[in-house]
């Protein structure tokens, strides 16, 4: 079941930079804007694993449930046009969204630590993504 974010960054001009990036049909410029999105997004990762909950295993739980996999699923997913954090998947965490959303018939309540990640450093990622974006300006649009 995806949820979309509380959280997210509005960038002025970025739909204007992306339909340019795609007129240019050039591979290192969209290589270059997928790296800034990801380099951009990974200032997270730390903040996330350290939010996670640290679970514990008791003799009710799941065989599938291990702690520490949730800590280890989180991880980054960039495109040209965005970076998305992402905890757990089906075949191996996925009790995933379960913690973060909470499931109520089962007793879980919400653990929202990407959304708390995400409120804490996002004045870092939006400072950072803007760094980064200038630059591939700079380098790709602008040199002549």
């Amino acid at each position: 079941m995806a949820r979309n974010s509380a959280y997210t960054i509005q960038v002025e001009g970025l739909r204007e930079l992306q339909r340019n990036v795609r007129q240019l049909r050039d591979r290192e410029l969209n290589k270059a804007v997928r790296e800034a999105n990801k380099l951009s997004a990974q200032v997270l990762l730390p903040q996330a694993v350290k939010e996670s909950p640290d679970g514990h295993r008791d003799a009710k739980s799941s065989k599938r449930y291990r702690p520490g996999k949730l800590d280890k699923s989180i991880k980054v997913v960039a495109s040209t046009k965005s970076a998305v954090i992402k905890a757990g998947s089906a075949a191996r965490v996925p009790y995933a969204a379960a913690i973060h959303y909470g499931y109520r018939k089962r007793g879980i309540s919400p653990n929202r630590f990407l959304y708390r990640a995400m409120a804490r450093k996002s004045d870092v990622v939006a400072a950072t993504y803007e760094r980064r974006i200038a630059g591939v300006v700079r380098d790709y649009l602008e040199s002549d």
